[in-house]
């Protein structure tokens, strides 16, 4: 693969993020900062893809409100294509609200995506030549169940998933078998696979699940443990670097960026492995979802970092 310009379908909403100052105290009200900042996993995605490098068009549902028209405004500043996005002229923009604790680490977070609902079938049966264009395309399991199931039959370019969120990642079932790669973190391989992932041996087990279902490859991200990359015949361990976290949320969004983005590069599994951990280690270190020291240059010098092992 050669990948240069790239789609990226899936929600994009407003952030709301509170971080609290010293020890969370739930059903209290917590001195901390608010940031109101564009997010959604889909959007985060395609804002690291463009960091990254890479040309990236990003489809997703916005509402014809302040929040949609403010969405559409940071994507064309930020070089993100936005021309096949679907604008509800009376529909409410996704929001997404989350605490978090004095470490960095999501404590609750409330989601509302209803609007990713008018990304149907339908809509996608009219732009299938376009996005068959593309030499890549990124998808994330807010889309809904038989969408994601369209798109992984009717796509014809190396096409990777995000998982999102365990309750979520199972509405990709039915497209399991048309994806070049698939990044869930533990809990989301649970989901797809029904095997408990607890150690690294459980782990493999699941990532073979889920290549026995026709996904090619997996990066299956196991937090400080660091993640599991494997196709047929090769499993790499790739470990986290000790890195402190200022905001672990963006960290799963910047590591399937750069997993298309090294793909793109036509890199190994091992230094795919390496691209992902250390685009994750960058997130990490932002309050921002998304990194304003991203940058192809940026991973590319933390990848000596990390350290894989062959399993």
């Amino acid at each position: 693969m050669a990948q240069n310009r790239i789609a990226v379908i899936g929600g994009a909403n407003v952030d709301i993020g509170g971080f609290v100052h010293d020890a969370l105290r739930m059903r209290d009200s917590n001195i901390g900062t608010v940031r109101l900042s564009p997010g959604g996993v889909g959007r985060n995605i395609a804002e690291n893809a463009v960091r990254l490098g890479l040309q990236t068009e990003f489809v997703g549902a916005l509402g014809g409100d302040l929040n949609g028209e403010m969405l559409l405004a940071d994507c064309r500043r930020k070089g993100i294509g936005t021309s096949c996005c679907l604008v509800a002229p009376q529909g409410r923009s996704c929001a997404y609200m989350l605490v978090s604790d004095e470490h960095g680490d999501m404590c609750v977070a409330v989601n509302d995506m209803e609007l990713q609902a008018m990304l149907t079938p339908a809509f996608f049966a009219e732009r299938l030549d376009w996005i068959n264009a593309m030499d890549a395309v990124v998808l994330e399991a807010n889309l809904l169940p038989e969408t994601l199931a369209f798109l992984a039959r009717e796509i014809r370019v190396p096409l990777i998933a995000d998982a999102v969120s365990a309750v979520k990642a199972r509405r990709l079932m039915p497209a399991l078998a048309g994806l070049s790669a698939i990044k869930p973190n533990r809990c989301e391989a649970e989901a797809l696979t029904g095997v408990a992932v607890t150690d690294v041996p459980s782990a493999r087990r699941a990532a073979q699940a889920l290549m026995q279902l026709g996904v090619q490859r997996v990066y299956l991200t196991l937090g400080a443990e660091g993640a599991l990359c494997t196709e047929a015949g090769r499993a790499y361990l790739a470990a986290a670097p000790v890195r402190e976290i200022v905001n672990a949320t963006g960290a799963g969004d910047a590591f399937t960026a750069a997993v298309a983005w090294a793909q793109a590069q036509q890199m190994p599994l091992e230094q795919c492995a390496r691209a992902g951990m250390a685009a994750s280690a960058i997130a990490a270190l932002a309050a921002e979802s998304v990194s304003p020291e991203m940058s192809a240059a940026a991973v590319r010098a933390r990848m000596p970092e990390i350290e894989i092992q062959e399993l």
